[in-house]
């Protein structure tokens, strides 16, 4: 069993993460003049729930198919929140995505470290 210093550090790296992707998120949901509900705290909740699919479809069906139900699940929960359409959905993961590589490459640079360590 775990100890409370290891959970807290798992607390505290899944808050960390959640924070991450919720603001790349809201900085892709800026790319569609049509988004709704922009505002960081719906993100934020977006990004809850995002995790938490990703989670539980791991948990409950490890392996590739449970990871590409999970991404369906995550696009329609993006898709309803934001108004955005399935594929604008996909877009703004993708585009997520590329602009954490993106700053993740530049603070690599800038900080000297691999890209492993901020992945």
């Amino acid at each position: 069993m775990a100890d409370l210093g290891d959970i807290m550090i798992e607390i505290i790296l899944y808050l960390i993460a959640l924070l991450i992707i919720t603001i790349f998120m809201k900085i892709a949901l800026g790319f569609f003049s049509k988004a709704k509900h922009t505002e960081f705290g719906q993100v934020f909740l977006t990004s809850f729930l995002m995790i938490l699919i990703l989670f539980l479809f791991d948990w409950l069906l490890p392996g590739i198919i449970g990871l590409l139900i999970a991404l369906i699940l995550i696009w329609v929960l993006i898709s309803a929140r934001h108004h955005t359409g399935f594929f604008g959905a996909i877009l703004i993961t993708i585009i997520a995505i590329i602009l954490y590589i993106v700053v993740a490459i530049i603070l690599g640079i800038l900080l000297g470290v691999t890209l492993l360590i901020l992945f």
